[in-house]
């Protein structure tokens, strides 16, 4: 009788450990249009508004399909949206199970308008890009420098570059944050980043099922140790940042419930470069540049011309 007790609670918990790991870190590929759909099901009339001007606005431009390949074997896809004249590239990462179809296509015309060439990048395990587990920035941070070279050898190596990225895209940016690029990276933009995979997975856990996460997030990170090949607490984003020596322009949303704001407040205190800290009163997660548009514009145009003189 205790035996088999004890066999199925150690099954029960088998269970619950692979469950942990699917939704949280197993590739999941998402139908075409899920990006369209979860922003009409929003109700956020801004946001249907800009997305659609967006898409529109990208449809007339041309582009091309990148594609480089991780240090680990994976290959990793991308899309270029060209400049004539260029002032500098700006290689953007994208958030947790996102795209850059949902996180970027709002500003990509303000961008533009900057002379910012972009590149839109399809992270490890999401979108076109090759892998089976997405790591909350300890594998992707890696990937940074392949994608950061890519764009030394193609634009030259004198050629200005900017990280920018959102949510877990912008833990990605940051983390990676802590190497001296062999590029001329000029600065990063990073936009309601969390401080550690270990810390946002226990408030994730937490504010969903009401429960203590120690135990579950435990066995989470045998899971990924075991299958993975990373550990929750390997690498933190206030690690790198107390490393760093790029600018960095950090936003995030006062309301955001996703990722606190908090954690931003933790980043822009542990980082050693220069650093500006942007706000905006009443914006959810991801959403400073909709609700605030002109200040972000402003701050970020500050950014530009600090760091990338015309």
């Amino acid at each position: 009788m205790l035996i088999g007790l004890f066999l199925l609670l150690t099954l029960a918990v088998l269970l619950f450990g692979y469950l942990l790991l699917r939704e949280t870190c197993m590739r999941r590929d998402l139908p075409d249009g899920w990006e369209q759909k979860r922003i009409d099901e929003s109700g956020d009339a801004v946001w249907q508004r800009m997305a659609r001007e967006g898409r529109e606005w990208l449809a007339r431009q041309e582009t091309e399909e990148l594609e480089v390949q991780s240090e680990d074997g994976f290959l990793l896809h991308g899309l270029l949206l060209p400049h004539v004249n260029p002032r500098a590239t700006v290689l953007l990462f994208s958030g947790w199970r996102s795209s850059w179809e949902m996180d970027f296509t709002c500003i990509l015309p303000f961008l533009h308008a900057r002379r910012l060439q972009c590149v839109l990048i399809d992270e490890r395990a999401q979108g076109d890009s090759e892998g089976r587990y997405i790591t909350f920035g300890i594998r992707e941070r890696l990937d940074v420098p392949v994608w950061v070279d890519y764009a030394a050898q193609r634009f030259g190596k004198e050629h200005p570059l900017l990280l920018q990225g959102l949510s877990m895209g912008a833990t990605v940016v940051l983390m990676a944050s802590a190497v001296r690029f062999d590029a001329n990276v000029r600065g990063i933009v990073a936009d309601c980043g969390f401080t550690s995979p270990y810390a946002i997975i226990s408030k994730v856990f937490r504010d969903r099922t009401r429960l203590p996460p120690h135990f579950a997030v435990w066995l989470l990170d045998q899971y990924t140790r075991l299958f993975a090949d990373f550990t929750l607490e390997e690498y933190s984003t206030v690690t790198a940042l107390r490393e760093t020596e790029y600018p960095v322009l950090f936003l995030h949303g006062t309301e955001d419930h996703f990722v606190p704001c908090d954690m931003t407040r933790q980043n822009y205190d542990a980082c050693r470069g220069e650093k500006t800290l942007l706000l905006v009163e009443g914006a959810t997660h991801g959403m400073s540049y909709l609700v605030a548009r002109e200040r972000v514009e402003a701050a970020y145009t500050e950014f530009l011309n600090n760091h990338i003189p015309q």
